[in-house]
């Protein structure tokens, strides 16, 4: 014969295996309707951005407009006229594009027609794979619809991120109820069912929830693993969340640093096209800007690369003893040949005699010294940029002095910030990539220093970092 603890057990058992079966297929199904519902909500928002954008954007025609804005988004981009036959689609050519079907009988075009937008799941003839559509009408003279598409292997990995962790969390709660069926007492079954309640909230989100179980038995532990679970929950997600919206100012920043330039050399050309050619004077002046703006873009790409690899750690120092002397020698007198300012000194200060050996890597100081030269002479219209150099202890102080515009008070914290630029930045013609500064702070910062700022507004800005310094004889 069974005991009452063996038949509880053998009862409580059955109820567990059929009762996870039914939450996990909810859970599912939940997750599933979740996921594409977000997905659809972003796909509208970035439909009505891509509208304003359409609208905005004279100068490119409709498949390149849709192919920017999929390079910059990585979604794919269809522009449809009222009578279905379509008019640009990312990441194909216009031959290809005027090839493409009547979209008129498209699910998500005729619901976009009757509703304020469209949605449809279905597989792409074109190309080979399962999409997510969304569609709305666009506010545009050239394009009566607009359709962004999203592939299905995106929404299937963020289903799968999410099931995982549900499926953490109802097998911590299982191993909880299969435990405490061989403990029948009230003070075990009721830390269990506070246990379930902090499991239920972190399943739908509450990622704040903590369990207040004490103790050093199995029933403690578990609770301070699902306190844990919800810690790296609730931090995972929240830097997912960081990373989306850092991802998407990035994104936008990047659009309008790579949209300017771009404008101005295809307006420069389609002039040089519609005719000034013939004028030797003009066409020269032209192209002399044109190439201006190349090379700003080719700056930006260049700083774009370096930043990527540096914050992804694909960009390693490769530290030596170096003489760095040589290296701030060189880059003054090469600043003195290029500055366009003859109002401006650029000089050394040096108070180490001889040789100045630190610990470094020569490339990437180089880079260092250059960002901030260059910054100090864009930002100065007359007096001195001085280049400190002075020993404090074990370490070497290097600090760039300049006497130009200065920076407020509330700029001093962002002027490390990617893409951003002052008032007084702002108002200037001369620009650079709007990254110099970023990639100074990452380098230094892998070098285990920190670098500092001062600035007086009308007076000057100084930087300064400390490098560690190798004795002469050992170097």
């Amino acid at each position: 014969m069974l005991k009452i603890r063996q038949k509880l057990f053998l009862a409580l058992f059955a109820l567990l295996s059929l009762g996870l079966l039914s939450p996990t297929l909810f859970i599912n199904r939940s997750i599933d309707r979740e996921v594409k519902e977000e997905i659809t909500s972003t796909l509208l928002s970035h439909l009505k951005a891509f509208s304003l954008y359409l609208s905005q954007n004279n100068s490119l025609s409709i498949t390149e407009i849709a192919s920017d804005y999929s390079n910059a988004t990585g979604l794919r981009i269809t522009l449809i006229a009222k009578e279905g036959s379509v008019l640009g689609e990312s990441g194909i050519n216009e031959t290809q594009v005027s090839q493409m079907d009547n979209h008129l009988n498209r699910p998500e075009i005729q619901m976009a027609d009757k509703e304020t937008f469209g949605v449809a799941t279905r597989y792409s003839t074109t190309l080979k794979k399962d999409y997510i559509y969304v569609a709305i009408k666009a506010e545009s003279s050239q394009v009566y619809y607009i359709r962004a598409a999203q592939t299905l292997d995106f929404a299937n990995s963020l289903i799968s991120l999410r099931q995982s962790y549900q499926y953490r969390i109802i097998f911590l709660v299982s191993m909880v109820l299969v435990f405490f069926t061989f403990l029948v007492d009230r003070w075990v079954t009721s830390p269990i069912r506070r246990i379930a309640k902090v499991a239920e909230k972190i399943k739908t989100g509450d990622w704040s929830t903590r369990s207040q179980v004490k103790g050093t038995d199995e029933i403690a532990d578990l609770s301070r693993s699902i306190n844990d679970m919800a810690d790296t929950l609730g931090t995972d997600i929240a830097q997912i969340l960081k990373m989306s919206e850092v991802r998407s100012e990035f994104l936008i920043n990047v659009t309008h640093e790579l949209k300017t330039p771009i404008a101005s050399i295809s307006g420069y050309i389609e002039t040089l096209l519609s005719g000034a050619l013939e004028d030797e004077k003009v066409n020269r002046s032209f192209l002399k800007r044109s190439l201006k703006n190349t090379r700003r873009l080719e700056a930006l790409v260049t700083d774009l690369v370096d930043i990527s690899r540096i914050e992804t750690g694909e960009l390693t120092m490769n530290i030596s003893q170096i003489d760095i002397l040589p290296i701030i020698e060189e880059l003054v007198r090469d600043a003195n040949l290029r500055k366009d300012n003859e109002n401006i000194e650029i000089k050394i200060n040096n108070t180490i005699p001889d040789q100045v050996f630190v610990e470094a890597d020569p490339d990437r100081i180089h880079q260092v010294f250059n960002n901030l030269i260059s910054n100090a002479i864009r930002y100065t219209d007359k007096g001195q940029i001085v280049m400190n150099i002075e020993s404090k202890g074990d370490k070497v102080h290097f600090s760039v002095r300049d006497t130009g515009v200065g920076i407020n008070k509330d700029s001093i914290q962002r002027i490390f910030e990617r893409f951003y630029r002052t008032q007084n930045a702002r108002s200037r013609v001369k620009s650079g990539t709007g990254l110099g500064l970023s990639i100074v702070k990452h380098i230094i910062e892998a070098h285990g220093a920190n670098i500092e700022v001062e600035s007086e507004i009308d007076k000057g800005t100084t930087f300064s970092f400390e490098l560690k310094k190798i004795d002469e004889n050992i170097a």
